[in-house]
């Protein structure tokens, strides 16, 4: 917008010269065709002119210096063409001097001058904040694997919480299921804030857009998943298998986006550098210490027996932590019994409610997995 304005005021500046200019527009084809001898009556009349304009500001400058006496006065001719000159100036100056001219050039320059100026200070600004907010981009992503850590250990609480409620779907059938759902708010604070990645930093890197972008999607469709998962987890309709599997899936997914985050983190901040595997590393294990600090409590902690299942394939085992899977493992474990356990209160930290009507003691379930 500024540079519009630049623009305009010096176009208009432009014009406005063009209009005072002291030289002749261009003549209408028709016009030029005057012969040799007007031509040459106009030279006399011009030599005329500036002789008489010569000895007329001889005249003006002789009386300004009180060189002329006063009661003197010049020839009739001359002094008449200095009155017609006085009467007739276009300008408040001398009439070869295009004042307007000259204005609308300044007007230009000191236009080009701020418009220069305006750019170079925005281009410092727009540089200065691509610098910082790549910096909170960086911020955001890494602490997306903090959340994912605490997204797995929450997804494994579940399957805990909810097989230990499990039962059979009928006095008369050896297929069980859940006999509760989490409260929504569990899952729902698992999602991701989209508004997190940040597109616009990368629109010109289209290497680094296209990864961005990739990522965005992904956490855009494990935003779904999460829905769907819920949904799933709270309708009595839902077989046990299906949400066994939902369950599965969200565990995986926890793990999986954590690798992809931490490599474009790599990617983009470190241009390969293996630094930002041990910054990934330290941000679980800040969370793991954490939350066993706020915790200190072991009588609030989960009392009852569970296994423990990670694959040996997810990248917290392959990847992360190769070198002390026992470790993790143990720290993983008690972040379980911490999450499955009670808050300060007294109250479960995860809540299942339990549902009302229930399906599993009247016969208008299935024939084991599809309702009638």
């Amino acid at each position: 917008m500024k540079n519009v304005l630049i623009s305009f005021v010096f176009l208009f500046s432009c014009t406005l010269a063009a209009q005072n200019s002291p030289f002749p527009q261009q003549m209408e084809p028709q016009s030029i065709t005057t012969n040799d001898s007007i031509l040459n009556e106009l030279r006399i009349i011009r030599g005329i002119q500036q002789e008489s304009k010569h000895k007329r500001d001889s005249i003006i400058k002789a009386r300004k210096n009180h060189i002329m006496p006063s009661d003197e006065k010049p020839e009739d001719e001359y002094d008449a063409m200095a009155q017609i000159a006085d009467n007739t100036r276009q300008n408040w100056v001398k009439d070869d001097w295009n004042v307007y001219g000259w204005v609308a050039f300044f007007i230009g320059f000191f236009s080009l001058i701020v418009g220069g100026t305006t750019l170079w200070a925005q281009w410092r600004t727009e540089k200065n904040t691509s610098k910082l907010n790549m910096e909170e981009q960086k911020a955001l992503l890494a602490d997306m694997i903090r959340h994912f850590y605490r997204n797995f250990v929450v997804s494994l609480t579940l399957r805990v919480k909810l097989e230990a409620g499990k039962r059979k779907i009928s006095k008369t059938s050896n297929v069980k299921n859940y006999t509760g759902y989490p409260s929504e708010e569990h899952l729902k604070k698992m999602m991701v804030n989209l508004n997190d990645v940040h597109l616009n930093l990368f629109y010109k890197e289209n290497k680094n857009y296209q990864l961005m972008n990739k990522l965005y999607v992904m956490l855009r469709n494990y935003n779904i998943e999460l829905d769907v998962i819920c949904n799933h987890l709270k309708s009595q309709a839902i077989d046990y298998t299906t949400k066994s599997r939902d369950l599965q899936t969200l565990s995986f997914k926890c793990y999986y986006l954590t690798k992809e985050i931490t490599k474009l983190i790599g990617c983009i901040w470190y241009k390969g550098d293996n630094d930002y595997v041990s910054n990934a590393q330290k941000r679980i294990l800040d969370e793991q210490e954490k939350n066993r600090k706020d915790n200190a409590d072991e009588t609030k902690h989960y009392k009852g027996k569970f296994t423990l299942n990670v694959p040996t394939d997810s990248y917290y085992l392959n990847t992360l932590f190769c070198d002390e899977r026992e470790r993790f493992l143990n720290d993983l474990k008690k972040d379980i019994q911490i999450e499955a356990g009670l808050n300060m209160s007294g109250t479960s930290k995860i809540h299942i409610i339990k549902f009302q009507n229930t399906l599993l003691d009247n016969n208008l379930l299935y024939n084991g997995k599809e309702l009638l």
